[in-house]
């Protein structure tokens, strides 16, 4: 039984509630007969009614593009609340206020790479409080307060014990200050970070079964609302143990806003304009990278901070009315009515009018039906059957590609307070260029897992030339160097990435796509947890991140360049020049013979 045999017998009318008695009859007939695949692969009027792409498709983009903005503000505010705290800034709290106490107390220490001397603040003498009395007497009796050495050593005991308690300059006021998060506990850093991970992984997990009953639409703003009113908590949080539950939570309300706005984005669109919205969807988290310099700059506080990445969401909600709900999700509930006033908002922008509303709706009744019942998704175990080597390889590849992707990015705190913002936005604009050149690889290439894992490798062998680097060059010419080498890798990694978001559900048939994206998302994620970890272990060098996370990135193409999958769009073939049956002179044909 076709469809178009549906279409004829239609002759009733429709019920309010969008189902016509005629059309549901015989369209629960042809699922009984085993027919639902071949009714809804051949028939998607919401794709053809709204076409590939259109004016209200790029309203509604754009707007759910927006989400990324705060939700990179939140994953990446952590450069900015958690600066390393630089050696002049920072000392163990003294017994007497006199400015000869870090001189005699401290121990120095000299950096094996770029020869600097530096003090170390996280341990002291044993005896250094008797010592400074004594040798603050001594010098009062003699004047010579102003001419000791650099570093006094105590001449009764020279063995060093851990500090329990810091003063700081007050330069800025960061959850380092606030929490005591320094030598030993400088790793909370890192957990504060994890917390937030964690809040990712939740979110997509909780939006997802949230979409299975709430709309898309509301989903998206119960993201906006809760995000707005926990990331003002986060900043204000009075204990460690409270900032890290509520960063945990604001992640969870960002997961929620653009979970739920890349269902409708990725419904609205088709074909390469879907190739080409999902990739995108990415520049604008880079776009928000390049702007968290500048919200950051304007306060002197973490506090304030997350007070200016929270509330900049209001803006969301005001544009809220514009964002339109999931047609297709609609029409899976039965709100065939809601969904009808839907495509004729969109097809009033487009300015499409060659349709029928009446024959809209009814035609938006037989595709209800046909989502109501379809059959049910394959199992996790049955999308790996026939797909064992292809979905082993961009496992790994997600594993490996989303733990540099964000290393590389939290790495540049190594590399000093002193250019932190130039820095950011740098890290920002490489990873536009690098999904445009991701894009491209996509659009235009066959073998475009084996060229991105090529490009790794070449950039790998280059950010680990920064041990090359010469120790007499130091300042800003060193960060420089270190920047280059590393961003070189960003631009590759960030390639690479594009392609694993755009093209992973590209390996199973259509029906498996759904699962494929979502466990491989959760798969991902699980392995971003330990992202924050890798920077922290600068503590055994500044450039061991780096080249722990160039290593990884070899490793991650090679498995990459495994993944084999067909064109992600068809090639146009050139027409001939000349029609099949132009009569060509008989002279022509007789040189030609010749």
């Amino acid at each position: 039984m076709s469809l178009k045999r549906h279409q004829q017998r239609e002759r009733s009318k429709c019920l309010n509630n969008g189902a016509c008695i005629t059309d549901r009859s015989s369209i629960i007939e042809a699922f009984e007969q085993n027919e639902t695949n071949e009714v809804q692969e051949s028939y998607d009027y919401v794709g053809n009614f709204l076409g590939p792409f259109g004016r209200w498709q790029l309203r509604t983009i754009l707007l759910i593009y927006l989400c990324k903005i705060p939700s990179s503000w939140f994953m990446s505010c952590v450069i900015f609340t958690a600066p390393t705290p630089e050696h002049s800034e920072v000392f163990c709290k003294p017994p007497d206020p006199s400015k000869k106490w870090i001189k005699i107390a401290y121990t120095s220490k000299r950096d094996e790479l770029d020869q600097e001397v530096t003090i170390d603040f996280c341990n002291i003498y044993e005896d250094a409080k008797e010592h400074v009395v004594r040798f603050l007497n001594d010098s009062q009796s003699t004047n010579k307060i102003d001419d000791i050495d650099l570093f006094e050593t105590p001449e009764q005991n020279s063995i060093l014990v851990p500090c329990k308690t810091f003063e700081h300059k007050k330069i800025y006021h960061s959850i380092i200050t606030q929490y005591d998060l320094y030598c030993s506990r400088d790793i909370l850093v890192a957990v504060t970070q994890f917390f937030h991970l964690f809040g990712v992984l939740c979110g997509g997990i909780i939006a997802t079964n949230m979409l299975k009953i709430i709309e898309p639409r509301r989903v998206m703003l119960i993201g906006m609302i809760t995000q707005i009113f926990c990331g003002n908590i986060t900043g204000h949080a009075h204990t460690f143990e409270l900032h890290m539950i509520f960063r945990c939570l604001s992640a969870i309300c960002c997961g929620l806003m653009y979970t739920a706005g890349g269902l409708i984005f990725s419904d609205i669109t088709s074909g390469k304009q879907r190739i080409v919205t999902a990739c995108l969807f990415e520049q604008f988290w880079s776009i928000g990278i390049m702007l968290l310099p500048a919200v950051a700059s304007y306060w002197s506080s973490w506090s304030y901070l997350y007070m200016a990445i929270s509330f900049p969401t209001i803006i969301l909600i005001f544009l809220y009315p514009w964002i339109p709900n999931s047609p297709r999700w609609l029409l899976q509930k039965g709100r065939v009515l809601d969904a009808k006033n839907i495509l004729l908002e969109a097809a009033r922008v487009n300015g499409k009018n060659d349709f029928s509303p009446n024959n809209l709706e009814k035609q938006l009744q037989i595709q209800a039906m046909a989502l109501r019942h379809a059959p049910k998704e394959p199992s996790y175990f049955e999308m790996w059957r026939g797909q064992y080597k292809n979905l082993t390889a961009v496992h790994l590849s997600w594993s490996v590609y989303i733990v540099i992707y964000y290393g590389f990015l939290l790495n540049i705190r190594n590399f000093g307070r002193q250019y932190l913002e130039e820095n950011t936005i740098v890290a920002g604009i490489c990873e536009i260029i690098g999904t445009f050149i991701g894009l491209w690889f996509i659009l235009n290439t066959e073998q475009k897992w084996l060229y991105t894992s090529i490009f790794n490798i070449i950039a790998s062998f280059i950010s680990l030339s920064a041990h090359l680097i010469p120790p007499d060059v130091t300042g800003l010419h060193r960060v420089i160097l270190l920047m280059a080498t590393s961003m070189i890798s960003k631009i590759a990694i960030s390639s690479t990435l594009s392609i694993l978001i755009t093209c992973t559900t590209e390996i199973v048939s259509p029906e498996k796509r759904r699962l494929c994206g979502y466990t491989s998302t959760i798969w991902a994620r699980i392995w971003l947890l330990t992202s924050p970890f890798v920077g922290a272990t600068a503590i055994f060098g500044k450039l061991v991140p780096q080249t722990f996370l160039s290593f990884l990135n070899i490793l991650g193409a090679s498995v990459t360049a495994l993944i084999d999958t067909p064109r992600s769009v068809e090639k146009k073939h050139k027409q001939d020049k000349y029609l099949e049956k132009v009569p060509y002179p008989e002279l022509w044909l007789a040189i030609h013979k010749q």
